[in-house]
């Protein structure tokens, strides 16, 4: 397990035990904001958890947020090592509906036994009520799609490219917690739905650059901005 940043402790473990007890208190917190959420998670309910004082808890962590941060930590972690392991052989001929297809069904794999994960994105989504975790990991996950986007649509303006990656993860929001919710085979269907959404809208407006739906008048979804055709992709993972 990664090390507790300091920044999200009262005190910094000096020893093996008290970094052994730091780690569990994350542990139990990532169990109780599975099962009911951040914003009905408590300290109380953590510490009785893990069967320690409330007062000991608190020695390390000063409220809630801390444990969340710290669990943020954790998550980005993951997400930053993960999106390493993705790239490092694309496949060219991809489109970037196929690609983010492949992606966010490796993610679900990574995270559909997660909720907590899930928890704090969906605690980034409550109006007056966002959580700093959440919005963190949030951040996290957006800055890897705008990322992806350069990848298979270079040279997009920088406004569309952040505008397309507020829409996607917010989208993407609903496939991570349809999946961690309802694992099952018959739900597992909705999930791809949802992952449809997702890729409909990014085929619709970045199509190439020779695609009837540049001159159709009567497509409900306007292109917004030209991608490769795979002929292309191909002739520059070649260069």
């Amino acid at each position: 397990m990664a090390e507790v940043p300091p920044t999200h402790l009262r005190n910094r473990p000096r020893q093996a035990r008290s970094a052994a007890r730091v780690e569990l208190l994350l542990d139990v917190a990532e169990a109780v904001f599975e099962e009911v959420g951040y914003d009905a998670a408590t300290t109380n309910l953590v510490a009785t958890r893990a069967d320690v004082p409330v007062g000991t808890l608190y020695r390390w962590f000063p409220d809630k947020a801390a444990l969340a941060e710290a669990l943020t930590d954790r998550y980005l972690d993951r997400l930053l090592s993960l999106y390493g392991e993705l790239l490092q052989n694309p496949d060219p001929g991809e489109r970037i509906g196929e690609f983010l297809r492949r992606i966010m069904q490796r993610f679900i794999e990574e995270t559909a036994d997660n909720r907590a994960m899930s928890a704090l994105l969906v605690s980034a989504m409550v109006p007056g009520r966002r959580s700093s975790a959440g919005e963190r990991l949030r951040d996290g996950l957006e800055g890897h799609i705008r990322g992806l986007i350069e990848l298979r649509v270079p040279g997009i303006p920088t406004d569309l490219r952040d505008q397309t990656a507020e829409v996607c993860v917010t989208l993407a929001h609903l496939v991570i917690t349809s999946a961690a919710e309802h694992p099952d085979a018959t739900h597992r269907d909705l999930t791809e739905e949802y992952i449809d959404v997702l890729l409909a809208y990014l085929e619709a407006k970045f199509p190439s650059a020779d695609h009837p739906a540049w001159t159709d008048p009567d497509i409900p979804v306007r292109p917004l901005f030209a991608a490769p055709d795979r002929a292309a992709r191909l002739a520059t993972s070649q260069d």
